[in-house]
C-alpha cells in the first residue's frame, strides 16, 4: 500500500531527527517545512501529531522540540506484528533465548541479592499457580527478573514493552501442558548458576531450558498443524565424524 504524504514526510523527519538532531533542538517551523515539502501547513500539522505520538517531539511555544528518545514507544510498534503463526511462536522463543543466554555474563556481574530473592519468589509462584495465566505471569516475572539483573536498560525496556505478547505465548504453552515441575527444576539450575556467579554455567542452564521449551513447542505446533514431524526451533550442532582412517 502506498504511503500517504503525511507518512512520507513523517519518515523523512524521523530519519533526520535520528541523524542530525539532539534532544532540545527545535525543528524548522511549519511555514519552512510546508515550503520545503511543497504541502499545506495542515499537512505539516498532521505530521507533527504523528511525530509527537511517537514521542520524538514535543510542542512548545517556540515550536516543535526534539525529545529524549523513548525506547518504550519505539518498541511498542513491534507488538502489532505478533500473531499465532508457527513462525511467530518460534521467533519469540528464539528472541528470548538469544537475549537471555547472551546476557548471562552481565547477569552474574550485576545481580543483587534483592533481585535473586525476586527471581526465587517468581519461581515459587509459578509452581503454586492454579491456572495457566497465573503460571505464565510468574514465568514471565522469573525471566524478566533475569533481564533486570543484567543491568541493561534497553533490554529491560524491550521485555517490559513486549510483556503482553511474551506472556500470551507463555500462557498458550502452559494451557497445553501445565508442567511447572520441569520448568521449576530448570529454573533452579539457572538460579544456582546465578548464585555462584558462574557465567558459563548460567549460559548453559539457560540454553538447556530454552532447548526443552523449544522441543515442547515444536511438538505442540506439529500437532496443531498436523505435521508428521516436529519443526526445528533451534539448530542443533551435531559432531562431524570423519570417515577417513589413518
Amino acid at each position: 500500500m502506498a504511503k500517504s504524504t503525511v507518512e512520507e514526510i513523517r519518515d523523512v523527519l524521523r530519519r533526520e531527527i535520528a541523524e542530525g538532531f539532539r534532544p532540545g533542538n527545535l525543528l524548522p517551523n511549519e511555514r519552512e517545512l510546508a515550503e520545503r515539502f511543497e504541502v499545506s501547513r495542515n499537512t505539516i500539522r498532521e505530521t507533527m501529531i504523528h511525530l509527537e505520538a511517537l514521542s520524538l517531539i514535543e510542542k512548545t511555544k517556540r515550536g516543535a522540540r526534539v525529545r529524549t528518545p523513548d525506547f518504550g514507544v519505539m518498541f511498542q510498534e513491534l507488538t502489532n506484528h505478533f500473531d499465532t503463526s508457527a513462525r511467530s511462536f518460534t521467533d519469540v522463543l528464539n528472541f528470548r533465548r538469544i537475549n537471555e543466554t547472551g546476557a548471562a555474563p552481565l547477569m552474574v556481574c550485576h545481580v543483587t541479592d534483592a533481585q535473586l530473592d525476586a527471581i526465587r519468589a517468581a519461581n515459587a509462584r509459578m509452581v503454586a499457580a492454579l491456572t495457566a495465566a497465573e503460571a505464565a505471569q510468574a514465568d514471565y516475572d522469573f525471566h524478566y527478573g533475569l533481564v533486570q539483573a543484567a543491568g541493561n536498560e534497553v533490554l529491560a525496556r524491550m521485555y517490559d514493552v513486549l510483556s503482553v505478547p511474551l506472556k500470551y505465548y507463555l500462557e498458550v504453552g502452559k494451557s497445553q501442558e501445565l508442567n511447572t515441575a520441569t520448568a521449576k527444576a530448570q529454573h533452579d539450575h539457572i538460579i544456582a548458576a546465578l548464585e555462584s556467579r558462574d557465567a558459563a554455567a548460567l549460559a548453559q542452564a539457560l540454553a538447556d531450558h530454552f532447548q526443552h521449551s523449544g522441543e515442547v513447542l515444536a511438538s505442540w505446533l506439529a500437532t496443531r498443524e498436523r505435521r508428521s514431524e516436529p519443526i526445528t526451533i533451534w539448530p542443533v550442532q551435531r559432531p562431524i565424524h570423519s570417515t577417513q582412517t589413518s
